[in-house]
């Protein structure tokens, strides 16, 4: 056993993992920045010109996932822990996958108006992938854990301030809102905002657990 963890350390180490983690948060990034832009939008049509872009931005996410698992299966020394790197990707990948369902409801729905909280929510959502973005970049040599556990706390916190904005949109909806159908569309669109800022804490929970291992 422990001649293994001497070979594994003389090793030199296949650091593109850093890269692929880098172009996933660039990738949730991207689709955050166009998801505040479409929730910027007044009108049903200038807010479905966003699919196209968010599908090829989710295409890219797809593409890097899938070169994570393969450069995963043909490396024997990782940077970091593998079963980390695979937590940590595929939680990325999963930022840009629930944004661009959320937004995707617009067209199967016909939503003609977004319900009260989605910009406030949308910004939450940006402003935790640039977080992301910090957090991941500073993977690279983890010469300041310390930076990531805070962008980690910080990531929990626009959790926390996010849960409070949907119970609020949500009970206010409910207490307001006559059309049952209009209510339905309305609150699954929350929800899949609320599910976007879980999956950027989740992101988050991969990323501390990385920068307490390798501390």
């Amino acid at each position: 056993m422990w001649l293994d963890r001497v070979v594994k350390w003389l090793l030199p180490k296949e650091v593109h993992f850093y890269d692929l983690l880098e172009r996933g948060a660039a990738c949730a990034s991207e689709a955050a920045k166009l998801l505040v832009a479409c929730c910027d939008e007044q009108t049903h049509s200038r807010r479905q010109a966003f699919l196209k872009q968010l599908s090829d931005v989710e295409h890219k996410a797809d593409r890097v996932i899938a070169e994570v698992y393969d450069a995963l299966n043909r490396t024997f020394v990782t940077p970091i822990d593998r079963s980390d790197i695979y937590k940590l990707a595929t939680d990325l990948e999963g930022i840009t996958d629930i944004v661009f369902a959320t937004v995707l409801q617009i067209d199967v729905h016909a939503m003609d108006e977004l319900p009260e909280g989605s910009r406030e929510l949308a910004g939450k959502i940006h402003e935790a992938c640039d977080l992301i973005n910090s957090a991941v970049a500073s993977l690279r040599g983890m010469r300041r854990p310390d930076i990531i556990r805070e962008r980690c706390r910080q990531l929990n916190q626009l959790e926390s301030d996010g849960d409070q904005i949907f119970r609020a949109r949500v009970g206010e909806m409910f207490k307001t809102e006559k059309d049952a159908i209009r209510l339905l569309k309305h609150k699954e669109f929350l929800e899949g905002l609320e599910r976007t800022l879980d999956a950027c804490d989740d992101v988050g929970n991969a990323l501390d657990t990385i920068a307490i291992k390798n501390a």
